[in-house]
């Protein structure tokens, strides 16, 4: 704890010498006096509920060295106490481990080269519907693997090739991956690629397999996205198909856009047939498709969301945008997902039959005018039902923006959300109101105030409010630092359809982040 303290105590003085460059002649460099080919970066989050009497450390510190052909690097981080997800905690309520480090030899170059990776390490094939390898710290999903990978190229080829294994719940590697991804890039109008993988669970059971095959063709103001894969278990294919059916899986990804003037749409549909790709254990994914849902910036429209399945979920997705002058923008979008029929692998393998269900519904339409060089105004309105905790919610937004100048933004956005718990019917009212100063790029501050009106029994309203200040500064070029003060809502963090639940908070809350 102490080490890590002091680490990023000395990241954060170090960054902050180039506050004072403006009067030394010296570059960035030669006043932090870094060695050449070294890289850190540190990660902090501190907070004090004074409710709770919680104290929650969260830290991550990146070293990365490069010469030449070689680059190594570790991540030191510390938890105290731990996240309360299992998912993240790994049975630990302390943790303070070197949790990443790899070394990397490169040969090469862009065209024609070869990289070899031992250690820990990410990777991605295609949109993730066979192998999604990836860390996103606002959901707290790291997904890593231990082992090593080797990426080539030659002529128009790409080869990933890699074994290794990821981290479960109790901080065991245990099921071993093992992943080939090939992409052909020899036509100007079209990329084809072809994935596989493969777990072997340390018990007896049988491997679970996944193929895909995917192309990208491009042309004129057309682009298209298409993957398609299989799932095979032998175990499944016996004890549930009674060894007459090699497939029980299977899944189907498009996206295409189309652009014309000034107009666009793009579109996506989804069809995950029993196709999760996970540990023996169930608790790693390394598969994570593409969720055909809108990830909003406002407040209220993430308030009720939809995870992401991939085994039972068949959607579709379509954004339509058009300017229609230089000062007027709109936006249209409309979603949809459902769970499968009967007849899907998902529900034989159950043994089930349920009738198809609406999952999620999304309508988001939006309209952004600009009056002048300092005004600009945002109407929106949103639309969602979700089956998980069967609510409707309405909810129109009203955005107003003014540039003083180049530098100084005043804006203040109105949230309202109408919500229907279609379960026990109960009716309730959410007001969010945020009024943020942006002094670019150093300065912002946010108050945001949150208002939830309840009406449990007939004529009698309870009414909870929630408001926070948050001020964020960039110390030189090298550090972001953020405080928020006051009290906050609880509610989901989404992104790609991974949902992660953030408690009500009252208290303090800071956050730096410095990078050298």
């Amino acid at each position: 704890m102490k080490i890590i303290l002091f680490s990023a105590l000395l990241l954060f003085f170090l960054s902050t010498s180039q506050i004072y460059s403006q009067f030394d002649e010296m570059s960035d460099r030669e006043l932090i006096s870094l060695p050449q080919g070294l890289g850190l970066s540190n990660q902090m989050k501190y907070s004090y509920d004074v409710n709770k009497e919680q104290v929650i450390f969260e830290d991550w510190l990146n070293m990365d060295y490069r010469r030449g052909i070689f680059t190594a690097g570790i991540r030191f981080e510390v938890f105290q106490p731990n996240d309360p997800n299992p998912a993240i905690s790994r049975g630990k309520e302390r943790y303070t481990d070197v949790a990443y480090k790899y070394f990397d030899i490169e040969l090469g170059d862009i065209e024609e080269g070869l990289k070899l990776t031992a250690g820990n390490f990410y990777s991605l094939f295609g949109r993730g519907l066979i192998l999604k390898s990836y860390e996103d710290r606002n959901i707290r999903i790291d997904n890593n693997l231990l082992g090593f990978k080797i990426e080539g190229r030659y002529a128009d080829f790409r080869l990933t090739a890699l074994s290794g294994m990821a981290e479960n719940d109790n901080a065991e590697r245990k099921d071993i991956l093992q992943a080939v991804d090939l992409e052909y890039r020899g036509l100007n109008f079209l990329k084809l690629g072809g994935s596989f993988a493969s777990n072997t669970p340390e018990s007896n059971a049988a491997r679970t397999r996944l193929a895909a095959i995917r192309l990208q063709p491009s042309f004129w103001n057309f682009d298209f996205y298409g993957e398609y894969g299989i799932k095979q278990n032998d175990d499944i294919k016996l004890s549930v198909f009674n060894d007459k059916r090699e497939i029980i899986g299977n899944a189907l990804y498009a996206n295409g856009s189309f652009y014309y003037e000034s107009f666009s749409v793009t579109g996506e549909y989804k069809y995950y047939d029993n196709y999760s790709f996970t540990s023996q254990d169930g608790t790693i994914f390394y598969n994570t498709p593409p969720a055909g849902r809108k990830d909003y910036t406002y407040v209220l429209l993430n308030r009720h969301p939809s995870a992401l399945n991939q085994s039972n979920e068949q959607g579709f997705q379509v954004d339509f945008n058009y300017n229609l002058s230089f000062d007027t923008y709109f936006n249209l979008l409309y979603g949809q997902t459902e769970t499968l029929p009967a007849s899907s692998f998902y529900q034989r393998v159950l043994n089930t039959n349920n009738p198809v269900l609406l999952k999620h519904k999304e309508v988001f339409v939006q309209g952004i005018h600009s009056w002048n060089d300092k005004f600009t105004t945002i109407a929106a309105f949103g639309y969602s039902e979700e089956r998980e905790a069967n609510t409707k919610n309405l909810t129109p937004i009203v955005e107003a923006r003014y540039y003083f100048d180049a530098i100084n933004t005043l804006k203040i956005i109105i949230e309202h959300q109408h919500t229907t718990d279609r379960t026990t019917t109960e009716q309730y009212f959410t007001d969010v109101v945020t009024l943020e100063y942006l002094r670019s790029p150093k300065l912002s501050i946010s108050l945001v105030s949150e208002l939830q009106t309840k009406e449990p029994t007939p004529d009698r309203k309870v009414r909870r409010l929630w408001s926070f200040l948050q001020v964020g500064y960039k110390l030189g070029t090298h550090t972001d630092v953020s405080v928020l003060f006051g009290t906050r809502q609880a509610g989901n963090i989404c992104i790609g359809g991974v949902c992660r639940f953030e408690p009500e908070f009252s208290g303090v809350e800071l956050r730096m982040f410095t990078r050298l």
